[in-house]
């Protein structure tokens, strides 16, 4: 590519940068006329609430390594999607005005007011700081996949590698979740889902264009990639997908109960009914993205039979085969798209870390800035000693935590019998249960998610029904309206 071009292409990434600090600016404007650290004074209405958390869960997942799977493994991979969107319509059927409701009712300001509320007041304290280290951990481990997705992206878009390129990365996305804190993290990711709306657009149609045009390679690649690359399920195996099914429809269950960053955008919804609506918004947007990028890597893999490292086929395709406009609306996008999960991330866990771990820091998102940027910098070097895919990366963090706080928070808001003890134990059980799973290499079978939350919600039950103690349906309560 020409120096006039990379120019081009940079004018046009700069411009999505500058558009995201504006965005966060207004975001933190508004957050003035908020009086109070609940989330439900935010008053989001569903495109907002839908928009943000389709651009919160997408991630640097969907520009990397949905590629990677598309690319390397071909259709079957996009079951993925479709057993998410089986744990998805559970969520969105039960559970997002409940949530709100609950919210609501008590103030929360996390997800850790929701689990704990009604304990005892030491064993609030006591577990709260529990779920404040866990958040923190498996949180971390989340964004420094993204970090690693953000390696990628410049490596593929630019040919920046190393750390001082990512460092440069980090900062843009920690400086504006600093300044916007949580409206600004819901204003910056509903502008961002829109660019990842088009950058999914033009992707398809870049990639089917060189297709067409070059039919006689495109076909002959697809035919080396093997007979099982076009087939949804391999070797007609149906039985063998169905754990692999409900593993994922589990993993989408606990990410959405169990994930602060998701809990957070439902808490913030102006009404129990608006908060609900959201659903066809933000199912829409999953769904489309996720599966066109799976289909974006197998026609990659036609296009370009031979990546060295396919996580990186997005930017490396718009770079060696589109001009320097295309590739820098491409480029605007995948950063977004990184970026948008990221600050949501680093605004959950510094939310977590002052409320959580400390106590009374930081009573609004954006007074907490000094935390995001050392969680950010955190997170940023241990990106840099990583090796793995974003996918493992990403999946795992995800899974163990919502195999930790999705059965308490399923328990709560349900209002299932419940004490103390049995809570704490279903917290720990989950957690450990899921590491144990993905550590003994099971989770090619079945994400550990399920097995985690199974056992979990069997730990809670039995505990609760067998060991004295008081049954908390408290918080439930708040929901019977809802």
């Amino acid at each position: 590519m020409s120096s006039r071009g990379i120019d081009l292409s940079v004018v046009v990434f700069a411009a999505t940068i500058a558009a995201t600090f504006a965005a966060a600016l207004i975001g933190r404007r508004h957050s003035r006329d908020i009086e109070s650290a609940a989330l439900s004074e935010h008053r989001l209405n569903k495109w907002l609430v839908g928009l943000s958390a389709g651009a919160t869960a997408n991630s640097g997942f969907v520009v990397t390594a949905v590629v990677g799977l598309g690319y390397t493994l071909g259709a079957h991979w996009v079951l993925l999607p479709l057993a998410w969107l089986l744990g998805d319509i559970v969520f969105w059927v039960f559970f997002p005005h409940r949530i709100n409701a609950a919210g609501r009712s008590i103030g929360a300001k996390t997800i850790t007011d929701l689990i704990t509320h009604g304990l005892s007041p030491r064993l609030q304290q006591q577990l709260t700081r529990v779920i404040g280290i866990c958040v923190i951990a498996c949180l971390g481990g989340y964004v420094a996949a993204q970090w690693l997705a953000g390696q990628k992206f410049l490596d593929g878009a630019f040919g920046i590698s190393g750390a001082a390129g990512l460092a440069a990365f980090a900062a843009v996305i920690v400086c504006y979740t600093a300044i916007g804190g949580f409206r600004g993290s819901v204003y910056v990711d509903s502008m961002q889902a829109v660019i990842r709306i088009g950058g999914t657009v033009l992707a398809l149609a870049a990639v089917a264009y060189v297709a067409i045009h070059n039919r006689t390679s495109f076909a002959q690649n697809l035919h080396a990639a093997g007979t099982s690359f076009l087939q949804i399920v391999p070797g007609h195996a149906y039985w063998a997908a169905i754990p692999f099914i409900l593993g994922f429809a589990a993993a989408a269950l606990g990410f959405e109960l169990g994930e602060p960053q998701m809990v957070s955008r439902y808490l913030a919804g102006a009404t129990p009914e608006e908060t609900r609506s959201a659903w066809v918004i933000y199912n829409f947007f999953v769904q489309f993205t996720w599966v066109s990028m799976t289909i974006f890597g197998m026609l990659l893999r036609g296009v370009m039979p031979a990546l060295a490292d396919p996580e990186a086929g997005l930017s490396v395709f718009f770079r060696v085969q589109t001009g320097p406009i295309l590739t820098g609306i491409i480029t605007a996008d995948v950063f977004a798209t990184i970026a948008a999960t990221s600050n949501s991330l680093l605004v959950a866990m510094a939310q977590s870390t002052a409320s959580d771990v400390f106590g009374k820091l930081g009573r609004r998102a954006e007074e907490n800035w000094p935390i995001t940027a050392v969680l950010g910098a955190a997170t940023m070097l241990v990106s840099l000693q990583l090796h793995g895919t974003v996918f493992n990366l990403a999946l795992t963090s995800v899974s163990i935590l919502g195999a930790a706080l999705a059965p308490a928070m399923l328990v709560r808001l349900l209002g299932w019998r419940s004490t103390g003890a049995s809570i704490t134990c279903s917290i720990a059980v989950g957690a450990t249960s899921a590491a144990a799973w993905h550590a003994l290499g099971l989770s090619s079978m079945m994400n550990e998610a399920a097995p985690g939350l199974i056992l979990a919600l069997t730990t809670n039950y039995l505990i609760s029904r067998y060991w004295s103690g008081s049954n908390h349906g408290v918080l439930a309560k708040a929901t019977s309206q809802a």
